[in-house]
Order: C-alpha cells, then sequence, then structure tokens
C-alpha cells in the first residue's frame, strides 16, 4: 500500500495490493463496476487495520467526497446500495502451491449504516477474516493505482484494468487468454457476448481506449493480437507496456549500492541488478511466491546491513527461507 485514498490531488500514487487470485476466480453475485471501485478503495482505507481491526468505520459522505471528485455519481445513496451487492456476493480463491492448494470461498463484505441517516451517517463495515488473511498476505498480486481505476466507466474497464495490471510487473508482461476464459474474468453474463465481434467491440476495446487514452496515470499502455485457430478467433493476447515514468519511478525505489569505501571495494562494487538465472532459482526454492515481491523484501533486508550484499545468492538464500508457500 502506498498514499492515502484520502488524497486525490495526484501529487502522490496511492495503489493497493490485490490478490490476483481474488481477481480472476468465480465470483458469484450482482457484482457491478462500481461495486469492484468501492471494494478495492474500501480495502486501501483500512489497509493498516485489516488484519488488527475487526469493524471499520468511516463516514459515508467522505467516501463519496472522493468517488465525486473522480467523476462518480452526484448522491451519496449509491454508497450503501454498493455496499449491500457487496453482502451478497461471494467470491472462491485458491491460495498456496500446487502440491498444498488451499480452496477459500466468502462474501466481499458485511456491513451496517444507521437506518434513518444511510446518506449521511456512518458505514460501518468488516472484510471476512479468511479474505482479509489472502489479501494482506497473496502470493501473487495486482498493485491497482487506485485514483485512475476509480475515473474508469464501465465494468469491463475496471476489470480488464485489474488484470493486466497483475501481468505488468511480469519479465514478460503478456497476458493470453482463451475467449471463454476472458469472459469468465470479465464476468460477462452467461449468454452476452458470446460472439468475439460483441464482445471485442463492447467490452474489450471500449476498455483499452480508456487505458491508452491516459497511460501515464494508469501506468501502461496495451495493444492486442488475436491468435486464430482455422479461420475463428481462439484466444486474445493483450501486451502491456510500461511508460517511461513508472519505469523510472520504479527505478528510484530501488536501494542503491554503498558507495565504496576501500579499494578492496572499488575493484568489486556492488550491482543491485539480478541476472534471470537468480529469479529461475529463487521461483523454484519459493514455489508459489510472488518472486518480485520477494525481491523487494530482500532489498529492504539488505539495505539494513552494514555491509549489503546484493549478490544473487544472497537473494537465492534469502528466497530459500521463505521455503514454499503454505
Amino acid at each position: 500500500m502506498s498514499g492515502s485514498p484520502w488524497d486525490v490531488s495526484g501529487s502522490i500514487l496511492v495503489t493497493v495490493p490485490i490478490p490476483n487470485d481474488v481477481i480472476i476466480t468465480k465470483v458469484t453475485g450482482n457484482f457491478t463496476e462500481r461495486d469492484r471501485k468501492l471494494w478495492s478503495f474500501l480495502i486501501s482505507a483500512v489497509w493498516d487495520e485489516l488484519l488488527t481491526t475487526r469493524i471499520h468505520e468511516i463516514k459515508i459522505s467522505k467516501i463519496h467526497n472522493v468517488f465525486r471528485q473522480l467523476g462518480g455519481d452526484t448522491s451519496p445513496g449509491w454508497i450503501w446500495e454498493s455496499a449491500q451487492r457487496l453482502t451478497r456476493t461471494v467470491v472462491e480463491w485458491e491460495e498456496g502451491p500446487d502440491s498444498r492448494r488451499l480452496v477459500g470461498i466468502s462474501n466481499l463484505l458485511n456491513a451496517q449504516t444507521h437506518k434513518e441517516i444511510r446518506e449521511s451517517g456512518f458505514l460501518r463495515f468488516e472484510i471476512p477474516a479468511l479474505l482479509s488473511e489472502v489479501i494482506r498476505r497473496p502470493c501473487r498480486f495486482s498493485r491497482l493505482r487506485i485514483h485512475f481505476m476509480l475515473g474508469l466507466s464501465g465494468k469491463y474497464a475496471v476489470t480488464l484494468y485489474m488484470l493486466l495490471e497483475s501481468v505488468a510487473n511480469l519479465q514478460t508482461p503478456i497476458l493470453d487468454a482463451k475467449l471463454d476464459q476472458l469472459r469468465q474474468w470479465l464476468k460477462v453474463p452467461d449468454g452476452k457476448l458470446t460472439d468475439w465481434y460483441d464482445l471485442k467491440r463492447r467490452a474489450i476495446e471500449p476498455a483499452i481506449r480508456q487505458i491508452n487514452a491516459n497511460p501515464i496515470v494508469a501506468g501502461f499502455s496495451v495493444k492486442t493480437e488475436e491468435i486464430k485457430e482455422g479461420r475463428a478467433v481462439d484466444r486474445v493476447r493483450f501486451i502491456v507496456t510500461k511508460t517511461a515514468e513508472r519505469l523510472d519511478s520504479e527505478a528510484a525505489l530501488r536501494p542503491k549500492p554503498a558507495l565504496p569505501s576501500s579499494p578492496r571495494q572499488t575493484t568489486n562494487p556492488q550491482s543491485p541488478i539480478l541476472p534471470t538465472s537468480a529469479y529461475e532459482q529463487a521461483k523454484k526454492v519459493a514455489r508459489g511466491w510472488d518472486i518480485y515481491e520477494l525481491e523487494q523484501q530482500w532489498r529492504e533486508w539488505v539495505a539494513t546491513k552494514e555491509n549489503p550484499d546484493y549478490s544473487p545468492a544472497s537473494f537465492v538464500a534469502f528466497c530459500k527461507k521463505r521455503g514454499p508457500y503454505q
């Protein structure tokens, strides 16, 4: 989690890591575009207390003010309606390495407010405990740009952005999806947009236009390739390209190697850049974990040492201590 979701000035990037498994597995219920936005926003608002506080309480007008400034509804009455739908929305997920997969099921939210002052009172809510654990300790996650997401219109644009962000940090940032799988991920209702042309025209193209219209704020741009089997489109390939601004900001967050203080250090300078082989080894010893998240943790840990060791062996050893995801 970075930044504050209440600060809509745009001076600080506001992000929240949401587990990929929660995004792309089965969802049952009338889960709308606005519901997706509200749920992610509430997660970011209570991030630090997610595992320590059961019931959270936020003034409804405060939530509405953020959405209004980012192009949302003019009346706060929608917040309680959205919260009701979230309580009826059930999500299923899987977590852990293949040999010890855990299957989970939960509703997205439990909520309460005052019957007579639903638009001006407080929203009391809880994120179910099992789901909170997955959110705070995911093995794979997407770091969503909250304010950009709130400004998107259309449920397919919101969901596609979440899916593309899930691959943006991969070494090969590509999302390949068969059409049936893509419809499932986008939560297309049964019997709707069954033809590729309709899915493309009414869901995919409008969503991509929104993302590519503001790539600096989104953090990336995207293009698609249609892959055919015979004469029919079998799957779609989404190719994500990070913006130069995002690459620069991510590079700035990486710890810098210590300045040499002796001839010995000068002849053998430390480098924070890891080779591809280090990631491959790390994936084997820390199966099921998000390797890039472990890399960040490793860099933060190494930076606290008097003589930081940024070698590939140090990174792999750090990951090995984590072991397979439990």
